[in-house]
């Protein structure tokens, strides 16, 4: 799987908030980082817990996270970079309207067993 594969894994593993599939994504040996607008999480566990199931789930009924323009530039043979812009089309939770940012996201993979995410920021345009 390529690393343009991998960002459309976890852009469906957002859509869908499976948590095989968006812990499949991500490296299980390191202290993991994601930023987001206006929050840190340390570690894939609060991740997961604080940032795909207490922020986006709880926050939307629906979300599908589009990527655009994915680069990818190879550091080494074990660690690459991906950014792309990205656009949402989500419907909010509390009373099903439709919502939607524009952003760009940056994404740090390192080869371990096969690629996983280490670092991820997104931030809105």
């Amino acid at each position: 799987m390529t690393l343009q594969d991998k960002v459309h894994a976890y852009c469906e593993a957002i859509h869908n908030q499976n948590e095989k599939e968006f812990e499949a994504l991500w490296s299980q040996t390191e202290n993991c980082t994601l930023i987001s607008i206006g929050n840190v999480y340390h570690g894939y566990a609060t991740i997961y817990r604080d940032f795909l199931i207490g922020g986006i789930q709880k926050a939307y009924s629906s979300i599908i996270l589009i990527p655009e323009e994915i680069a990818v530039t190879y550091e080494s043979e074990d660690l690459a970079i991906v950014t792309f812009r990205y656009h949402t089309e989500c419907i909010r939770r509390e009373n099903g309207s439709p919502h939607g940012i524009a952003g760009v996201e940056t994404q740090v993979w390192r080869k371990e067993d096969d690629w996983r995410m280490i670092h991820l920021h997104y931030s809105k345009v």
